[in-house]
């Protein structure tokens, strides 16, 4: 067992104070966004040898980990966006090498060349946009308003219904040439206000564009909201996004989980680049719905195995008075989220606040949990 040493990145959206306060630092006055656990080239954790040195995770690993384990603390929503499927991700990736991209080029798309499904398990009460509702709903949510681009959404999505049509209105609201005006955004964005602030919301959808437009104002990506399913999670429950499914986090303190990638095509709500062709191409082509992930009880432990390959996790809380054994064999990631504990495996022990995190090699052998706190563990299922 070995302490990990990991990488916070600062992206604008983060909480100044969230992360600070759960690993006893001080706050810089930086936005604290997402703390990462894993071998990702753009920030990969190091353990500390016996000899005082450092060394980074993926030589100790025994190469490159397939998932990455993150902390999110979000004071801000996240940009719309969309993660691709794998041959998307390794054409894209190679393409870009070959232009010549800078992986840090502020338009640079493809990372790496890898998928990217996730999943969010939440540590408060967690909101996010993810998936577009049912074609009924939109209507429903369209029929509410009377501006002239409500109006000519509405009878776009009739003449061109379902979830094809959806995406093709998608990339027509952030294409710069087939794009609402100024005028049409301040008109929805207007009425979807009235609306939430007298009480006449549709499934959210009128709240939601309110809130946004308070942080991204002029933003096409505010209509593109409105026709996502708005959810909420609460502490301890998880959700699980699938590559192709368009979604953005809008609050709360959350776990994250994901194949070993850092690809994400944005959709709006962001200053950064977009590429409104790449995002409709890479949407996956079927209704997907908001998926709540029920999980298994395993001797105490709760185990959220999405249908994927890269990853899984288990969340077991213990006392005092008990122990628990951890499931899985192979590299695993434990992270303390609450209270203080021991981590012990063939290999060694480890003492664990919040936000710190241990690595158990393939040759730990079963993993044991002691104190009182409560633990998640990334693992490969």
């Amino acid at each position: 067992m070995r302490v990990l040493e990991t990488v916070v990145q600062p992206y604008d959206w983060g909480s100044s104070t969230v992360l600070p306060a759960m690993l006893g630092e001080e706050p810089d006055g930086k936005p604290w966004a997402e703390l990462w656990m894993g071998t990702h080239p753009l920030g990969e954790s190091t353990v500390r040898l016996e000899d005082g040195t450092t060394a980074p995770l993926s030589e100790i690993a025994g190469g490159t980990l397939p998932y990455l384990l993150k902390i999110l603390a979000i004071a801000k929503p996240l940009s719309l966006q969309v993660h691709p499927e794998a041959v998307m991700a390794e054409r894209g990736f190679v393409r870009e090498n070959e232009r010549g991209v800078a992986l840090g080029a502020p338009h640079r798309v493809f990372k790496d060349p890898h998928h990217k499904p996730e999943m969010v398990y939440a540590l408060t009460p967690f909101e996010g946009l993810i998936a577009f509702r049912p074609t009924a709903e939109v209507w429903h949510v369209l029929e509410g308003l009377e501006s002239p681009l409500a109006r000519r959404l509405d009878e776009e999505l009739r003449a061109d219904p379902g979830f094809p049509g959806l995406v093709r209105m998608v990339g027509r609201l952030l294409s710069p040439w087939m794009g609402p005006t100024q005028d049409e955004l301040e008109g929805f964005v207007a009425e979807c206000r009235e609306k939430y602030a007298t009480g006449k919301d549709r499934r959210r959808a009128y709240e939601t564009v309110a809130q946004l437009a308070e942080h991204h104002p002029g933003d096409p990506g505010l209509v593109v909201a409105a026709l996502l399913n708005r959810i909420r999670l609460e502490p301890g429950q998880a959700a699980f996004v699938e590559v192709g499914v368009l979604h953005a986090y809008l609050s709360g303190t959350c776990v994250e989980v994901m194949a070993g990638s850092d690809n994400v095509l944005r959709a709006g709500l962001t200053s950064k680049h977009i590429e409104p062709q790449a995002l409709v191409d890479c949407v996956r082509m079927g209704m997907a719905e908001a998926h709540v992930v029920t999980p298994k009880e395993e001797g105490g432990v709760s185990v959220f195995a999405p249908d994927v390959d890269e990853f899984a996790l288990a969340v077991a809380s213990v006392d005092a008075a008990s122990s628990t054994v951890l499931p899985g064999t192979g590299p695993r990631i434990v992270l303390c989220v609450d209270g203080a504990v021991r981590v012990e495996s063939e290999t060694g022990s480890v003492d664990l606040t919040p936000g710190r995190s241990a690595f158990a090699g393939r040759d730990a052998g079963p993993v044991h949990v002691h104190g009182t706190g409560t633990v998640v563990q990334a693992f490969t299922p």
